[in-house]
């Protein structure tokens, strides 16, 4: 059920998750739902939760193994960018879900959004101690770097999900290229922490 969920959550996002069509995906009587989750917002939970830790667990590694604390920023950073890539249908669905009042995403972001914040906000400050990071605020710091890294591919995705106008396959092949390819990541973490070419 799990599994079967979440290949269905990049398109229908948690407001339009059919119950009905997830058991008639993962091949089980619906009555199995009911008996492991009771309710569609505790399946929902279970579902986000799980995807949620799965990428946390390699922020944490990416974020202490390397050798100083830039390296750990840019890694974690990297990590981050790449997952906002890979999952952008799935982001840009919950994103969606949140703005409109989906209690149950508002709530999984409440849970857990400070998480991924407080690991990059002590790498931040790391970098500023030690002068290998601008001095900025730090929740300015925050907030550039992870916009600036991840914005692109959830604005990709806005644009694949757009109505057909002429030009869009070239401005997706552009995208993917130009802003969503490993090197285009690495290049634009790069420039944002200040490493010349």
């Amino acid at each position: 059920l799990i599994k079967a969920a979440r290949k269905l959550l990049p398109e229908t996002g948690c407001s339009g998750l059919n119950l009905r069509q997830v058991a008639v995906k993962a091949g089980v009587n619906l009555g199995m739902f009911h008996y492991h989750f009771k309710t569609k917002d505790e399946f929902l939970r279970h579902v986000l939760q799980e995807f949620y830790e799965e990428f946390f667990r390699h922020l944490q590694l990416e974020a202490a193994h390397h050798a100083t604390p830039m390296e750990n920023l840019r890694a974690a950073l990297l990590l981050f960018a790449t997952f906002a890539r890979d999952n952008r249908q799935l982001l840009f669905a919950l994103l969606r879900d949140a703005m409109n009042g989906e209690e149950v995403v508002q709530d999984f972001l409440r849970a857990n959004l400070h998480r991924h914040v407080e690991i990059l906000m002590r790498l931040i400050r790391e970098c500023q101690t030690q002068g290998q990071l601008r001095e900025l605020p730090p929740v300015n710091a925050l907030v550039t770097l992870i916009v600036s890294s991840n914005l692109p591919s959830i604005i990709s995705e806005g644009v694949r999900r757009a109505h057909p106008w002429p030009g869009k396959k070239n401005v997706n092949a552009m995208l993917e290229t130009q802003l969503l390819s490993d090197a285009a990541l690495a290049a634009r973490i790069g420039f944002l922490l200040g490493e010349a070419q």
